[in-house]
C-alpha cells in the first residue's frame, strides 16, 4: 500500500471507510475477504502487535491496519497487550 496516502480526520466514518476501501483495493476483493474472515475468526486470541505484523506482511500498515483491526478483530485481547 502506498506510503503517500494521507487520512485527514482519523475518527470520521468517511475516513474509516476510505481506509477500508484502500485495503480492499490493495488486496483485491477475494484476498480482502480472506483476511477479514481470519481476523473475525481469531476472536482476539492473537496479540494485537502480531496481528499488525501479519497485516504488514500483506502490505497494510499504519492507520489502515489499525482500522482493519478495530473493525474486524475482537478487541478483548487488548487488555493483555
Amino acid at each position: 500500500m502506498s506510503y503517500e496516502i494521507e487520512y485527514s480526520d482519523l475518527v470520521s466514518p468517511e475516513t474509516i471507510q476510505k481506509a477500508l476501501d484502500d485495503c480492499k483495493n490493495w488486496l483485491g476483493k477475494t484476498q480482502y475477504k480472506k483476511v477479514c474472515d481470519i481476523l473475525e475468526a481469531n476472536r482476539g486470541q492473537t496479540p494485537r502487535h502480531l496481528v499488525r505484523l501479519g497485516l504488514m506482511m500483506q502490505g497494510i500498515q499504519g492507520y489502515p491496519a489499525e482500522v482493519m483491526i478495530d473493525t474486524y478483530w475482537s478487541a478483548q485481547r487488548d487488555l493483555f497487550d
